[in-house]
């Protein structure tokens, strides 16, 4: 049994005091490495959270964009369709693609030639229009606010944003074209030569552009009183020749219909 040396005197109250500070300094800082332990756990934990919801994000739900930046640009989609991006053009495909209805949005322009799929029709949304097929090559061109769909193979069908309903359906070796306005639609030959019939839609549009929008895609020139270039003028014909779309125009407008040559024509009070 150890006995108490009887010369040890017992501490004072400043050293119990400073042995009581010790101890709690020591238990605190042991609280503190605890705390920022688990501190640093939690911080790795939602790090990896973060990164696995940014890797999910961009594996499973952020788009595909495709950008032809300094030269044009192939591109093959999950349906074995080809896009030939021209340079400066930009393809936006959804992480879904090919589902039910294959969609896919451009910026500029590019040529695609799409899988075949009766079942699964393959959209491209322009600027205001979209372009539907079952399966063809065609060509998508947007400069400014003109449109335009050259077909090559297949068939295709075109309408405006703003009004679904109304569709324009184009045949090979055939252009769709708004001539940069989306109160214009036109539907004629892809040849050059003079064409002959073609399917040509106004909107409220003024005379003196719905001249410009005849001459453009039959190639003639037609005459108008000047008084009435700013007439409105609202009319949809298909397969028309250019003879009897200026005629309906005169009734519209209730002017007579003049023929000087077969490629001029006049319109007169």
């Amino acid at each position: 049994m150890n006995q108490q040396n009887p010369n040890m005197s017992p501490p004072t109250e400043d050293e119990l005091q400073q042995m009581w500070s010790r101890i709690t300094n020591e238990v605190k800082k042991r609280k503190q490495r605890r705390a920022r332990n688990r501190l640093a756990v939690s911080a790795s934990f939602v790090l990896l959270l973060t990164v696995s919801g940014f890797m999910y994000y961009d594996m499973q739900i952020r788009d595909d964009v495709y950008y032809a930046e300094r030269a044009d640009k192939k591109i093959v989609l999950a349906d074995g369709s080809e896009i030939m991006l021209y340079r400066g053009a930009r393809l936006t495909v959804e992480k879904s693609f090919p589902s039910d209805t294959r969609e896919v949005s451009l910026e500029g322009d590019a040529i695609f030639k799409v899988s075949k799929s009766k079942d699964h029709p393959f959209i491209v949304h322009g600027a205001d229009y979209d372009t539907k097929v079952l399966g063809t090559v065609f060509k998508v061109s947007q400069i400014g606010k003109t449109f335009s769909v050259d077909l090559y193979e297949g068939k295709v069908q075109i309408n405006r944003v703003e009004k679904p309903k109304e569709t324009f359906t184009i045949h090979p070796q055939e252009t769709f074209t708004n001539l940069g306005s989306n109160k214009i639609a036109t539907v004629a030959s892809s040849s050059k030569s003079k064409k002959k019939e073609a399917t040509i839609s106004l909107n409220d549009v003024p005379l003196s552009d719905a001249r410009k929008t005849l001459e453009q895609t039959y190639g003639i020139e037609l005459i108008l009183p000047k008084d009435r270039e700013s007439s409105k003028i609202t009319v949809i014909s298909e397969n028309a020749r250019a003879e009897n779309l200026i005629r309906q125009i005169s009734l519209i407008l209730n002017l007579n219909t003049k023929k000087i040559n077969d490629h001029t024509y006049k319109l007169e009070e």
